[in-house]
């Protein structure tokens, strides 16, 4: 069960920094700097703040439900998409926006 707390840990870890980066990006570049269309949407009608906050806390509110109930794999599997599909991409264009 300790692994499975470390995993819980670094996806929430995750979450706020994908959050962060996807924030600050927004700031910038306005809502279009969100993949996700359905994101940009709310984005547009509630602000980035409220929208971002609100599907990071959906997203540990989950993880934190699969933790409950020991499905251990399924958190490790979304731990590594987020580490693939939102922080790898955010680092990506950090480091090419500081060249």
């Amino acid at each position: 069960m300790g692994s499975s707390r470390f995993v819980l840990t670094i996806f929430v870890i995750l979450q706020v920094a994908d959050g962060l980066m996807t924030f600050g990006a927004v700031r910038v570049f306005g809502p279009v700097a969100e993949a996700n269309p359905v994101l940009q949407t709310w984005m547009h009608l509630l602000g980035p703040g409220v929208t971002l906050l609100t599907a990071k806390t959906v997203a540990c509110a989950g993880a934190v439900l699969l933790y409950c109930v020991g499905r251990e794999r399924t958190l490790l599997a979304l731990t590594s998409l987020v580490v693939s599909l939102a922080i790898g991409p955010w680092l990506a264009v950090l480091r090419d926006f500081s060249q």
